[in-house]
């Protein structure tokens, strides 16, 4: 293996890692409404007025050290093509799933965001930073997904899954399900209709069933109780 290639293969196995303010900066870049839905999806924040500008300057400065971004001839921040496929999907969104996988008091968070036939998944890293990778097509979302839950669930009991899928048609409407494996080992769903509380509806679950109730809320919006 030549001291080049070596190079190369580092650098695909090398994990795509943007803070929290460098995406708000590239969905800056092309303000959509679907930008701004994503925006309150993944709950970023823009820096407060009084420190926008060293924040930005620091971004961009980041961005630009990383080979992220380059200044057009005019001043103009132009996005490098990795960055641009990861932005036009952030900002020409159609649909979202969030998922919190929570033991205890510990929470960790990813994103499923879907751009037409563009899949990305923004997968918390640290507090204020995500990993971003690309899913092949909308089809493989479920199986994905699925794969998150049982891994995370079969680890011990009194983990939960809650995933909540938006989509641009509604998005004040979005539909939630969780899966919760109790402290004797049990599962269970959470899920559509809220009662008088406002509180999710409970149901019995098998593993086997996780898949059907997975798919049917990224492909369908559905959220309830699986088929007997």
């Amino acid at each position: 293996m030549t001291e080049s290639t070596a190079a190369a293969q580092d650098d695909q196995e090398q994990p795509t890692i943007y803070t929290a303010y460098e995406i708000d900066f590239m969905l800056s870049l092309r303000e959509t409404e679907a930008g701004a839905i994503t925006r309150e999806q993944v709950g970023l924040r823009s820096a407060p007025e009084e420190a926008r500008e060293f924040v930005t300057a620091a971004v961009t400065s980041g961005l630009r050290a990383r080979g992220k971004v380059e200044r057009s001839a005019d001043g103009q921040w132009l996005l490098g093509s990795e960055g641009q496929v990861v932005a036009t999907a952030l900002t020409a969104a159609d649909r979202w799933l969030g998922i919190a996988l929570s033991e205890g008091e510990a929470m960790r968070m990813a994103f499923v965001i879907k751009a037409n036939q563009a899949i990305i998944m923004l997968t918390q890293d640290e507090l204020d930073s995500f990993v971003v990778s690309a899913l092949p097509n909308p089809e493989e979302v479920a199986a994905s997904v699925t794969d998150i839950v049982l891994a995370f669930l079969d680890e011990g009991e009194q983990r939960t899954v809650s995933l909540r899928r938006t989509d641009a048609t509604a998005p004040q409407e979005a539909a939630p399900l969780m899966f919760h494996v109790e402290a004797d080992g049990s599962w269970q769903l959470a899920h559509l209709p809220l009662d008088e509380e406002g509180i999710l509806t409970v149901s019995p679950l098998a593993r086997e069933q996780v898949s059907a109730a997975v798919a049917a809320l990224w492909e369908q919006g559905t959220s309830q109780a699986p088929a007997a």
